[in-house]
């Protein structure tokens, strides 16, 4: 009794250092700022960073929901885009850090299972970096290998703060909240016609061609790319249904639903064919995991019809576009007549060429759109004296870092597969069919987004990266459910 007493005054000594320690470092940041910064504004900002700051530190998993909204929403970058503010991000990263350390310091909340991701990682940036000394533009690789420091440091945060089973499920739902935000916005947007408002910059729109020779706007999120866009909406299409047949409370239930018609509609609205194909290669994956009872059945055919009367007549046009992707009568495949088709083409036939040329090492991060101008005239298909893109994760990865670099990219995505795989088994062993569920979501809507990966590049890999951090979290939640159960199995037996 005496040791547990002890223990109790120990806690209580180590949080009333923590917030002392905040009040000191608070009180001096708000002299600081009110003396240092003119603009009231940016004052006021200033002070709810800080409010925000001692809410992070007293419960990281608070600081980790706000973390992901941020990052899934791009606020900050909508922010210093369109409003010139500071870096939100960065911000939040490092106070995310110093709350880790001192939870760490002060409380003995040891961040774990962060180890061999972050070795993995490592490896993967190390690849990159050993570029620099062949690639042809060593700015560009600098620009990647920065970013994917960030990139992989998001991962690395998340799996240190992502440890109790509760706060798994928070995040999920925090996707869907994110979800039904965004998709509201866009889905509004569309039906209305407001396309000259961009709703704060998290619903902005593009004016391109969609079949033919007809042209129409398209929904490009926060992100500004409508196909990147429907990438990272695909992600909550499975999570939201899989929610729907699986909540327990009817409230949750009309939330998770009206989140996944939200985010199909955008997905529809981008016109991304990329994101037509992956959103349907996660719903057959998770109707084969989760074949819908008669009454589920019911209600997902009546919102698919409901979802239907808002399809354009010309997205079906859009989507039959891919029929140029099939063999003709002749048995060829006339990729000329869909001019983004034929770019594409000629895309993947030039990193084949940069590949036979450079297969161990390749030409080095973010060089393929610096030597696409090269290249691409040996294929004579679509030659540009511009820098392009290549538009499919893999071959990117393929052809800047070689049969080496895909090795190991390939290798995390081993491991992020093993564990989902690994955690829903355990899930399901120990009779948390919520939380197997819950994962079983989570790893079609990752598919979903690889599919679409097939067809995008990575412009935008700070989606894959906070995807991952979840992802590798699982192992530590699925161990902290155990030391829960048995827990309280063992306060159950001291009851009795």
């Amino acid at each position: 009794m005496t040791v547990i007493i002890k223990k109790i005054q120990q806690s209580h000594t180590r949080t009333t250092l923590l917030y002392a320690a905040l009040a000191v470092v608070i009180g001096s940041m708000i002299g600081l700022l009110i003396t240092g910064i003119k603009n009231p504004f940016f004052v006021l900002l200033a002070v709810g960073s800080l409010i925000v700051v001692v809410a992070t530190v007293a419960s990281v998993e608070l600081g980790l929901l706000l973390f992901v909204f941020i990052t899934y929403t791009r606020f900050s970058d909508v922010s210093i885009n369109l409003y010139n503010a500071p870096s939100v991000a960065k911000f939040f990263v490092g106070l995310l850090i110093v709350a880790i350390f001192i939870r760490w310091a002060l409380l003995g909340e040891r961040p774990e299972g962060w180890q061999v991701p972050a070795i993995v990682l490592g490896l993967y940036g190390l690849i990159g970096f050993l570029s620099l000394v062949y690639a042809e533009s060593s700015e560009s690789v600098l620009y990647t290998l920065s970013n994917y420091v960030k990139d992989a440091l998001i991962t690395l945060v998340v799996i240190a703060l992502l440890k109790r089973p509760p706060a798994f499920r928070h995040v999920i739902w925090m996707l869907l909240g994110i979800g039904i935000f965004l998709g509201t916005l866009g889905v509004f947007q569309y039906l209305t016609g407001t396309f000259s408002n961009n709703y704060g910059g998290f619903s902005q729109t593009v004016l391109k061609g969609i079949a033919g020779s007809a042209s129409g706007y398209r929904l490009a999120g926060p992100i500004g790319d409508p196909n990147f866009f429907a990438q990272i909406m695909v992600v909550l299409i499975p999570i939201a249904i899989e929610r729907m047949l699986h909540e327990r409370k009817p409230l949750f239930k009309i939330l998770a639903g009206l989140a996944g018609v939200l985010s199909t509609l955008t997905v529809i609205f981008t016109f991304s064919r990329g994101g037509f194909l992956a959103a349907v290669v996660a719903l057959v994956a998770l109707f084969i995991i989760y074949p819908p009872r008669p009454l589920q059945l019911a209600v997902i055919i009546g919102l698919g019809i409901v979802m239907f009367s808002f399809v354009p007549a010309i997205y079906f046009d859009r989507v039959l576009t891919l029929e140029d992707l099939l063999p003709n009568q002749s048995g060829r495949v006339d990729i000329r007549s869909d001019n983004s088709i034929q770019g594409r083409a000629s895309q993947y036939l030039t990193a084949w060429v940069i590949f036979k040329e450079n297969p161990l090492l390749g030409i080095g991060l973010n060089n393929f759109a610096y030597r696409y101008p090269e290249f691409s005239k040996e294929i004579g298909l679509a030659p540009s004296a511009g820098n392009r893109s290549l538009h499919s994760l893999y071959l990117e990865v393929l052809t800047e870092t070689g049969i080496l670099g895909l090795s190991v990219f390939l290798f995390i995505l081993w491991l992020s597969f093993r564990s989902m795989l690994s955690a829903r088994r355990k899930f399901l062993e120990s009779a948390q069919l919520e939380y197997a569920h819950l994962v079983t979501g989570l790893a079609i809507g990752f598919v979903g987004y690889l599919i679409a990966a097939l067809f995008i590049h990575a412009a935008f890999p700070r989606y894959f990266y906070l995807l991952l951090g979840i992802i590798f979290s699982l192992p530590a939640i699925v161990e902290q459910l155990r030391k829960d159960i048995t827990s309280q199995a063992f306060r159950l037996n001291l009851q009795q």
